[in-house]
């Protein structure tokens, strides 16, 4: 993650830029009414079918493509890599209603669609491999990829996407249930075809509906999702939880038998075997630890810690390195502002 104008911190002799370009955060949904640009194929009047679904502009990467660009498809597997956490963790149910979950456990579930990096609100092919909607926003179908299975290696069907959006609507967040109150209903038309239709048109509460991760529904329909669990669950991407220590350390296994690591959205990501995450008490013990080189990699993003503290021996014998990376990502301003409106601010003369 960017820090101050772009900065990242890592030590020397671990392969963390694989890290920056393996995770991709979650797109972030806009509200409101955009026009969309797709890669169309045949469809039903009224219908558009595409392998993109963006929110406003043209897809940068064509039907066919086969990397981002701004990954290295050749980029070696293997290693590990130590990474930080702050506070501590009881559960492995990211979704639970009370408890705090580990890190990690945010990256078990693949999602319908995914987004590039170097594009905002355009998202590519992963457990759906193309959708269709209607021209006025009223309704989508995802076609499930036919090779898409959870990490059982039981497939991956329409009927566990309805499971998953009722669960979420029934036993998620209350905020889930209130985004998506203009949902009409899901239904499932053949096993490898969901259809979701709304009460309105809204063409970003389609686009949301594809970031949706995925829960197995033989997995969790006999368990309770509202409630956290110790109990490493089965998902569906490229991860699961390879060791821990409650409250002290996770680390998390890379599966090299996950069946969508040659898609395009995947290719030249994901390259880690292991990557372990120690907790912290606070932001001070975490900075210090970094800086006693007891972890490979930190993003800052207070400009005074950036200034004053990235200091030291490990730091002169460049055993860390300090790098800015610029960006174009917009940031929120850290500053000190003075009130020149109340005369209590003002600086006499």
């Amino acid at each position: 993650m960017p820090g101050v104008n772009g900065s990242y911190f890592y030590a020397e002799g671990s392969i963390v830029k694989n890290i920056i370009l393996g995770f991709v955060l979650p797109a972030m949904v806009a509200m409101g009414l955009f026009f969309a640009w797709t890669q169309e194929g045949r469809a039903q009047e009224g219908s558009i079918i595409s392998t993109s679904f963006s929110l406003r502009d043209t897809p940068k990467y064509k039907e066919g493509f086969t990397h981002f660009d701004y990954v290295n498809p050749e980029a070696p597997k293997g290693g590990a890599i130590t990474l930080s956490a702050t506070g501590t963790f009881d559960s492995f149910n990211r979704y639970a209603q009370r408890g705090d979950a580990s890190e990690g456990s945010e990256d078990l579930y693949d999602t319908l669609m995914t987004g590039s990096e170097d594009e905002i609100d355009v998202l590519y092919p992963l457990i759906a491999e193309k959708i269709e909607y209607a021209k006025d926003f009223t309704w989508i179908i995802f076609y499930i990829h036919p090779k898409a299975v959870f990490q059982d290696k039981k497939p991956i069907t329409s009927a566990d996407v309805v499971f998953t959006f009722n669960t979420f609507m029934e036993k998620g967040v209350p905020q889930f249930k209130s985004y998506y109150k203009d949902v009409a209903k899901v239904e499932v038309l053949d096993q490898h075809r969901v259809k979701f239709t709304l009460k309105i048109p809204r063409l970003d509460l389609l686009h949301s509906l594809a970031g949706l991760n995925i829960l197995p529904k033989h997995y969790w329909e006999g368990r309770d999702f509202s409630e956290p669990t110790t109990e490493v669950p089965l998902g569906s991407s490229a991860f699961t939880i390879d060791d821990y220590k409650m409250g002290q350390y996770v680390v998390v296994k890379r599966l090299p038998d996950y069946w969508a690591k040659d898609l395009p959205v995947n290719k030249g990501r994901y390259n880690f075997d292991f990557i372990r995450y120690d907790y912290y008490k606070d932001e001070a013990v975490t900075l210090e630890a970094f800086k006693a080189g007891e972890f490979d990699f930190r993003a800052e993003n207070v400009a005074t810690q950036w200034a004053t503290l990235y200091t030291g021996e490990n730091f002169d014998k460049k055993r860390i390195i300090k790098e800015e990376i610029p960006h174009e990502v917009p940031q929120g301003m850290q500053a000190l502002v003075y009130n020149t409106g109340r005369s209590c601010s003002r600086i006499s003369g």
